[in-house]
C-alpha cells in the first residue's frame, strides 16, 4: 500500500527547496554598461593647428605626446625633459612614505619600552605626513616646467600655438 500525502503539504514541499542547497541567482538586466576602452588613457590632450592630440603616454602622465611638436625648439626641449625628470624623482618620495608607513606599523614591534615606541610610532608618522607633503609641492612644481614648455614654444611659434587641456 502506498501512502499518499495531502495536496497541500506535497505542494509546499515542492514548493520550498531543501535547507542548505544554493537557490538560481535572479539576474536583472540594468541597461547598458559604460565600459572604458583603454583603461590607460590619460586625460590630458592638447590641441594644435585644430587637432587634438594626446598629451601624455598611455603609461604615464610624461608629456611625451609634446615631444613631437617641441623637437624643433630646444628650450622647450629642455624644459620637456626636467619635467620627465622632475615625475621621474618624485618615485623616491613615494618610496620614503612607504618606508615611514611601515616603520609607523611594524616599529613598534621591535622595542618594549613605551616611550621608544611613541617616538617609533611618531617618526614613522612624521616621515609619512612629510614626504606627501614634499610630494604635493614637488608635483605641482614640476607642472611648471610643462607650462613653461608649451609657452616657450607658444613665443617661437605664435602663429600656431599649443593648448593644454586640463579635463579630468
Amino acid at each position: 500500500m502506498t501512502r499518499r500525502w495531502p495536496t497541500s503539504l506535497l505542494a509546499v514541499a515542492l514548493a520550498t527547496p531543501p535547507a542548505g542547497v544554493p537557490q538560481p541567482i535572479e539576474i536583472k538586466e540594468l541597461g547598458p554598461r559604460s565600459v572604458p576602452t583603454d583603461i590607460l588613457r590619460c586625460e590630458r590632450t592638447l590641441s594644435y593647428k585644430g587637432k587634438t592630440l594626446p598629451c601624455d603616454s598611455p603609461i604615464a602622465a610624461d608629456g611625451e605626446g609634446l615631444r613631437m611638436l617641441l623637437k624643433d625648439d630646444p628650450a622647450s626641449i629642455r624644459a620637456l625633459d626636467r619635467y620627465q625628470a622632475g615625475r621621474r624623482s618624485l618615485n623616491r618620495t613615494a618610496y620614503t612614505g612607504m618606508l615611514g608607513a611601515l616603520v609607523m606599523i611594524f616599529g613598534p614591534r621591535f622595542t618594549s619600552l613605551p616611550t621608544t615606541r611613541n617616538l617609533v610610532i611618531s617618526s614613522g608618522l612624521a616621515l609619512t605626513l612629510g614626504s606627501f607633503a614634499y610630494g604635493k609641492v614637488r608635483l605641482q612644481a614640476n607642472e611648471r616646467h610643462l607650462n613653461r614648455a608649451i609657452d616657450t614654444f607658444n613665443q617661437t611659434h605664435p602663429d600656431a600655438p599649443i593648448l593644454l587641456n586640463r579635463e579630468p
